[in-house]
């Protein structure tokens, strides 16, 4: 079956993460980007995911997963080292309507998480459909070779650029025009910026018009 690849807006909607190890602990790394409602259930959990629940990111609900923990969720991950328990949560949330994902576990899945390039708002996602992780991890790495650390700031100028151009000129094929030509250019990667690797502000080298 084809899937269809999407981006979730996390904030305010209700996540579970139901483990506590480096599996659980890399999965909720990537949800705290974005949710805002993150409880982990585990009766122990890695030292970082601690400190994490002391700084109030997340909620740790430290005890065994059991029947009607999993229910009321938007979004649930298992991924304790017990493939029983992770079918358990996966049968439980999906009955109640929440997407899910027990890790490595495909055919209790109804999302698969990508292999993720992310710099600032610039995310490229990879995915096999869950047959081949291990090509998904090789083409990330491969990508974020190509696009550094500069496509962050450089995509955040090309925002706040488009955003101004909208207000200022007329709706009308010259605008399309100046800001398809805007995303042509390359950001300017500059190590001596002090952390600021999209140069200049993000801004980045563009042609000129006409040239």
């Amino acid at each position: 079956m084809s899937l269809y690849p999407i981006f979730l807006k996390l904030e305010g909607r209700k996540v579970l993460i139901v483990g506590g190890g480096s599996v659980a602990e890399q999965k909720i790394e990537g949800v705290l980007r974005s949710a805002t409602d993150v409880t982990v259930i585990s009766p122990k959990v890695t030292d970082r995911i601690s400190r994490w629940a002391a700084e109030e990111r997340l909620k740790h609900m430290a005890i065994e997963y059991r029947e009607g923990a999993a229910q009321g969720y938007f979004l649930v991950i298992a991924c304790t080292d017990s493939e029983p328990v992770n079918r358990a949560v996966y049968d439980e949330a999906s009955k109640s309507g929440a997407i899910v994902n027990a890790v490595d576990d495909p055919d209790y899945c109804n999302f698969y998480a990508p292999a993720l390039v992310k710099r600032g708002d610039f995310q490229i996602a990879i995915s096999t459909g869950g047959a081949s992780p291990a090509l998904a991890q090789r083409v990330r790495r491969e990508l974020e070779q190509k696009y550094g650390e500069e496509y962050g700031p450089w995509t955040s100028w090309l925002g706040r650029t488009r955003a101004a151009l909208r207000e200022t000129l007329p709706r009308n094929e010259n605008r399309k025009q100046l800001i398809r030509m805007l995303a042509l250019g390359q950001p300017q990667p500059n190590p001596d910026d002090h952390g600021n690797n999209g140069g200049d502000d993000g801004r980045c080298r563009t042609q000129r018009l006409g040239s």
